[in-house]
């Protein structure tokens, strides 16, 4: 679930899936083959802790957070409750709703100024969903 700024969830965890491998260790084992390889699924083992710990630091880092276990559906719906739609249909980069929500408020609040009724709908109701954030869309 997103938590803060940054890229979409597929961005950043491309950006972290590529990262991850710099979490592994390498090992030396000398003895029996038994030993050796009983090291090296240690080290394994070892190795996928790390990447998962990496992947849940990276991911927070870029915005994003696991949800609470048996609440990853319910999360995202509610996230998704809240993100408002990209008005009049234009593409932005990937971010946050609230990076998007606040270019959308803006463009709405331009089209508001010159007398758009329809925009004037739009920026009250994006400015409703930001206020609700924590984001005061017009001292941004």
């Amino acid at each position: 679930m997103q938590i803060g700024y940054g890229p979409s969830f597929d961005v950043a965890h491309a950006q972290c899936e590529l990262q991850k491998g710099s979490a592994d260790q390498g090992y030396i084992a000398v003895g029996s083959p038994g030993f050796v390889a009983g090291a090296g699924i240690g080290n394994a083992l070892g190795n996928l802790a790390a990447e998962d710990q990496f992947m849940k630091n990276c991911l927070i880092i870029n915005g994003w957070k696991r949800a609470p276990h048996g609440q990853g559906v319910a999360a995202a719906a509610a996230v998704a409750s809240v993100s408002p739609p990209t008005a009049y249909g234009i593409a932005r980069a990937p971010g946050s709703w609230i990076n998007t929500g606040l270019l959308d408020w803006k463009d709405a609040n331009n089209k508001c100024v010159t007398g758009d009724k329809a925009a004037c709908a739009t920026r009250a109701d994006l400015g409703a969903k930001l206020r609700a954030a924590g984001i005061n869309p017009s001292s941004v």
